[in-house]
């Protein structure tokens, strides 16, 4: 019993050692194959992020979401940390007013990190938290507001890594 616990302790420890590679995506290509796929939350919000890397207004609107103008096409990578269902005894009286947070939306929170528009990667890129939140409308989720780390009290706005430098 105790070498099958030390076992898998140590299978535990030698796995995030191999912790898999940030998943990608590129203006032409992504690690993930459900980009563009609405059907689950995870799927939409992979979408959401290709949308933001790819400043594709097709993908944008699979979820609900919308381009600006200003977004230009980017590497970006990405790691899908947690999904989570809101449960009605988590919408607080401070947060029963606002439209982003109702039971049953889920939640996914990622880290993200975007590239200059050339690079081949992000490496010396800092990782920002993303917060998704999405809701499910006919068999489809669709992003009800995304947020950045950056601005924890604002619904999600375009990040700056999206812009174009002046």
């Amino acid at each position: 019993m105790i070498r099958a616990l030390l076992a898998s302790a140590l299978l535990a420890l030698a796995g995030l050692a191999d912790a898999a590679p940030p998943a990608r995506v590129a203006p032409g290509a992504a690690t993930s194959r459900c980009i563009g796929d609405a059907g689950t939350a995870r799927c939409a919000a992979e979408t959401l992020i290709a949308c933001l890397a790819r400043a594709e207004r097709a993908l944008c609107q699979r979820v609900g979401a919308a381009v600006d103008a200003a977004m230009q096409p980017r590497l970006v990578e990405y790691v899908i940390e947690r999904e989570s269902v809101i449960r009605p005894e988590q919408v607080t009286e401070d947060l029963r007013d606002v439209d982003w947070f109702k039971p049953g939306y889920v939640l996914v929170e990622a880290q993200l990190r975007a590239c200059a528009p050339a690079a081949a990667a992000c490496d010396d890129e800092e990782w920002d938290e993303l917060q998704i939140y999405l809701r499910q409308r006919d068999q489809r989720w669709e992003v009800v507001t995304w947020r950045l780390s950056a601005e924890p009290d604002r619904p999600g706005e375009i990040p700056e890594a999206f812009r174009p430098r002046p």
